[in-house]
């Protein structure tokens, strides 16, 4: 804003040793109140990168209208089907499934997976019940094996209410011992498992066929999930090292970025924060971009999560819009920023009005104005729900003939 330059960004670029200012990581924090622009920079951002054909993005969408996301108008206009996760909709049509112990995610991981899962719902789990869950864990990998299919979790719930004697060490633990260890985890499996319960259809059973890991945006409409509850955080504890095993191809050149709307649901569960931590970590070496959004700082105590904080602290770019003078103060705190962007951010009437943030890249520090084209207006103004025209019954625009940007399949060119 103060010098009228163009403004270019591309964090896989920067990361490269021969940039000036070169980033220890691609991952990306954006923050401000609803109504500044951040979805409208994440949108925007995906569309112009998207022309690029070594890019692919994977965007949890977690807010939307009318009953879709607020992507849906950006994957009609590419020709793409958004993956959509139902809450208690085993039975509705269109209903997705993502089994935790998908044969492409490492057992390791699995267990920990479900370690995040049980935690999610019923609190820390004792040492005596994380082994009893290993335990079971184990006997259901190789029960669904013998059968030659593909594990689901209720084979762990009748593992963990059925179990072997099992051995400890230097000690055999009896079956009786074993089932009232494994007692809190079988109940909170138990949530899980059984079809009269809410959460029946998302994660108990084998991966619905025909999601397309290869697809060069991949959308998952979350809008369908209560925001508050266990739905939201189960479901990232899962998607995060599902996408981490099916989605990444080690070896290959596509760069890849995660986007996650409403973040918060991350950060503020020490379990599922866990998991991301490891996911973020390791971002340099898969070629990934991990672009959080959250409205408020402050929604997130990184003094009660350290996987939390460690997440925040791995981010090199910030991009702040307008706060409330409480939030701005405690953001400016906690990234140390200049007071003359404490200010800014606290002002959005004329400095950080909508459309203008404050982009903190490495060591720089800059007032930037999101410029975009009628098209880019038009496909990502959530003001007016992706929509050009409406008569009565709320009809939506006709989608283009041909996809806005062609996508070949795997980003290949």
């Amino acid at each position: 804003m103060y010098s009228g330059k163009a403004y270019i960004y591309d964090p896989f670029i920067l990361y490269d040793p021969s940039a000036r200012e070169r980033l220890p990581s691609g991952h990306i924090l954006i923050l401000g109140k609803s109504g500044y622009g951040k979805s409208a920079l994440e949108k925007s951002y995906v569309l112009r990168q998207l022309r690029f054909r070594d890019r692919a993005f994977a965007v949890l969408d977690a807010q939307g209208e009318d009953g879709v996301g607020e992507w849906d108008g950006i994957a009609r206009a590419l020709g793409i089907k958004p993956v959509r996760l139902i809450y208690g909709g085993r039975d509705e049509e269109g209903a997705v499934r993502i089994n935790p112990l998908d044969p492409r995610i490492p057992a390791e991981h699995q267990f920990k997976i479900l370690c995040s899962m049980i935690e999610i719902i019923g609190g820390d789990m004792s040492a005596e019940t994380r082994f009893a869950l290993s335990v079971a864990h184990q006997a259901a990998v190789a029960a669904a094996g013998a059968a030659r299919r593909v594990p689901v979790l209720s084979d762990v719930l009748n593992a963990l209410t059925a179990p072997e004697p099992a051995e400890l060490g230097q000690r055999t633990v009896s079956a009786s011992e074993l089932g009232r260890w494994g007692r809190p985890a079988s109940l909170a499996m138990d949530e899980l498992c059984s079809p009269t319960r809410e959460l029946a259809g998302m994660f108990d059973g084998p991966t619905t066929v025909g999601i397309d890991l290869d697809a060069r945006l991949i959308v998952f409409d979350l809008t369908r999930l209560p925001r508050e509850g266990t739905a939201m955080p189960l479901l990232m504890s899962v998607i995060g090292p599902w996408l981490r095993f099916g989605w990444i191809r080690p070896g290959d050149r596509i760069k890849r970025t995660l986007i996650v709307e409403e973040a918060w649901h991350i950060l503020s569960h020490r379990p599922v924060a866990r998991l991301f931590e490891e996911f973020v970590r390791y971002g340099r070496r898969l070629g990934l971009s991990f672009m959080a959004v959250v409205h408020h700082l402050t929604d997130v105590d990184v003094n009660e999560s350290p996987e939390a904080m460690a997440i925040l602290k791995l981010t090199a770019t910030r991009v702040l819009y307008h706060m409330d003078k409480a939030d701005a103060d405690a953001t400016a705190d906690y990234l140390q920023l200049p007071q003359w962007a404490r200010e800014a951010i606290a002002d959005g009437t004329n400095v950080c009005a909508p459309g203008r943030a404050v982009w903190q890249v490495g060591g720089r520090i800059s007032l930037v104005q999101h410029i975009r084209s009628a098209v880019e207006v038009r496909l990502t103004n959530t003001n007016s729900r992706m929509t050009e025209t409406r008569s009565g019954g709320e009809a939506r625009s006709a989608p283009s003939q041909a996809p806005l940007i062609a996508l070949t399949k795997g980003g290949a060119a």
